[in-house]
């Protein structure tokens, strides 16, 4: 269900994707499967728009076994970049903070803004496409690992009557 609502989202968003490969086949340390989509373009620069995809893109894993499971796995943390450098003596010192508490508590709220936005934006497009999880996970649990056309053929055997267009998610 993790990578399930990753390529979701990666096929539903307009700037992200499309699916090329979903597979919930180990790949190392962490990572028990992988989405990974092939940009349609070559993409120099990045546009706010595609920044806020990729977060939802990002909780989608997460987001996908919360509504399952009501719970979440540890598989979840390999989903975010973290600040991996060590501490070294004296490497605080050379990082001084040039705002206020008060600026750095405003950016917190901001940014918790964002998730928070980025997050039930998310969880409304897979809820749209329960089914789509269903059937990708089932899917996924026979063969493993699936390519694009396996893939948007899950979306096209659930797909809405024509005159009800979807609508993209461009900001958060």
């Amino acid at each position: 269900y993790h990578e399930s609502g990753h390529a979701i989202l990666f096929h539903v968003l307009p700037d992200v994707g499309p699916v090329h490969t979903v597979s919930i086949i180990p790949t190392g340390v962490g990572a028990a499967g992988y989405t990974m989509p092939l940009p349609e373009q070559d993409e120099l620069h990045m546009t706010k728009g595609r920044m806020l995809q990729n977060i939802m893109v990002s909780l989608g894993g997460r987001i996908a076994e919360e509504i399952i499971f009501d719970d979440i796995t540890t598989g979840a943390s390999q989903d975010y970049g973290g600040d991996n450098n060590e501490v070294f003596i004296g490497r605080d010192l050379a990082h001084t903070r040039t705002y206020s508490e008060e600026v750095a508590s405003e950016i917190d709220s901001e940014v918790k803004r964002i998730i928070d936005e980025c997050y039930a934006k998310a969880k409304q497009i897979i809820l749209d496409h329960e089914d789509v999880l269903h059937s990708c996970c089932a899917l996924l649990m026979e063969k493993e690992k699936i390519g694009q056309a396996e893939f948007e053929a899950l979306f096209q055997d659930g797909e809405k009557p024509s005159g009800e267009a979807e609508t993209p998610v461009t900001e958060a």
